[in-house]
């Protein structure tokens, strides 16, 4: 019993693994309470989920976030450290320097984005895994 339990666990570790290429896999929030998140924060205040990305006048529209996420990792641009959508948003949201959007509106006269920078640090984990998933509707 105990030698399935382990095998299983190997088994779903190795999936993990070629479904994403990490053998941690993101983990999942709740897209619903993600949105009521979003609602009622100061996200709500810059960007707008209505319109593609980026085209928003103080910060990148977030209407096709998911899609453009999962291009940005791919390009020879980017220099985080995500590699799939998901992760990108999540980098986004603690390390908003990580991927400067183009665009003069979305950076400060230093060059650094112009989303403040601590707010990852005022969610939760469970929060950001909400926000996450919300944001991964967004297509």
């Amino acid at each position: 019993m105990i030698r399935r339990a382990i095998g299983a666990a190997l088994i779903a570790a190795a999936l993990a693994w070629l479904a994403t290429g990490s053998l941690f896999a993101a983990a999942a929030g709740d897209a619903k309470r993600g949105a009521q998140l979003f609602s009622r924060s100061v996200c709500v205040s810059c960007h707008d989920v209505t319109r593609p990305w980026p085209g928003g006048d103080i910060c990148p529209n977030l209407g096709n976030i998911a899609t453009e996420a999962a291009r940005i990792v791919k390009s020879r641009e980017y220099r985080g450290k995500a590699r799939d959508a998901a992760s990108y948003i999540r980098e986004s949201i603690v390390d908003p320097n990580a991927y400067l959007v183009p665009g003069a509106n979305y950076r400060t006269a230093e060059g650094k984005s112009v989303m403040p920078q601590d707010i990852g640090k005022t969610l939760s984990p469970s929060e950001l895994d909400d926000l996450v998933a919300y944001l991964m509707t967004r297509r």
